[in-house]
């Protein structure tokens, strides 16, 4: 058996696929659970590239030429959100079942930490696929999808890109419990997610930047995306707007605050803009 002073949660080949390292034998239910996990992986990427295909890459998405959100493609979003209620609830529940299992710390936690950590992985997988399901039936991209989830709740709101409770678990945890260390690997660090934002937003910025300069009338739009691009280019660590959407481009979107609180949950922001890899 692997050594009980140390279990490692690493990601797989999927990207947000979390398993448990142990050093036993897997057995007729750990067969039926990597058969399950394995189908919930590949329907979750086959939607996923169904996505692509129809509304090409994220990063190639380019935002509306005005300020706020259009009113039409907000509640399509909201509608989204609502749509993964149960997922999202499923999937928070998950994750903050991983502190409840390591509440006592030593060998016993560790294994209880390690079941928490095989429930973590098809739930979240489960929540990609339905996040991926929901976007098709809506008629949305995930470029759109991940532009609207960072320009509200993260520059507009103010949630951190690496707002994590997993995360902040897993940093309490491993300075109080030696013996037992948690990680995760795989994509799903909070430097690596803050990442992939900062990658994904920022070329979409350049494509508001193109859109932006070819309508006159939106000189002052532009003049904030081109001096964000600035600010970018010059500070590697920089999240794009980190230090608050401009209030040229929060325009309408106070009457959509409260219904967009309901919805953002700590637990599952890490997972949110998760693509199956």
């Amino acid at each position: 058996m692997a050594s009980t002073t140390s279990k490692v949660l690493a990601g797989c080949g999927v990207g947000c696929l979390l398993v448990v390292i142990m050093g036993v034998g897997a057995g007729f239910m750990g067969y039926r659970w990597v058969k399950d996990t394995t189908e919930t992986a590949e329907e979750a990427g086959r939607i996923g590239r169904e996505l692509e295909e129809t509304y090409g890459p994220a990063r190639a998405f380019v935002p509306a030429p005005g300020p706020g959100v259009p009113s039409d493609r907000m509640e399509v979003f909201l509608a989204v959100r609502d749509a993964l209620t149960e997922s999202r609830e499923e999937l928070a529940s998950a994750v903050r079942g991983l502190a409840s299992a390591a509440e006592d710390g030593g060998v016993a936690s560790g294994f209880r930490v390690a079941g928490a950590g095989v429930s973590l992985a098809p739930r979240t997988l489960a929540f990609v696929s339905a996040r991926n399901q929901a976007l098709l039936d809506a008629g949305m991209g995930v470029g759109e999808y991940c532009w609207i989830y960072w320009f509200t709740y993260e520059a507009w709101l103010g949630h951190p890109a690496d707002d994590s409770e997993l995360h902040d678990f897993m940093e309490e945890h491993n300075s109080e419990h030696g013996s037992v260390q948690i990680h995760v690997d795989g994509g799903m660090e909070p430097e690596r997610i803050t990442w992939q934002l900062r990658r994904d937003i920022t070329a979409m910025l350049h494509n508001l930047e193109n859109a932006l300069a070819a309508d006159p009338d939106q000189a002052d739009l532009l003049e904030a995306v081109t001096a964000e691009l600035v600010e970018l280019d010059a500070d590697p660590g920089r999240v794009p707007w980190q230090d608050g959407l401009p209030e040229a481009f929060a325009v309408g979107l106070a009457p959509y605050r409260e219904r967009l609180e309901a919805t953002y949950s700590s637990a599952t922001n890490p997972f949110e803009l998760r693509e199956l890899e």
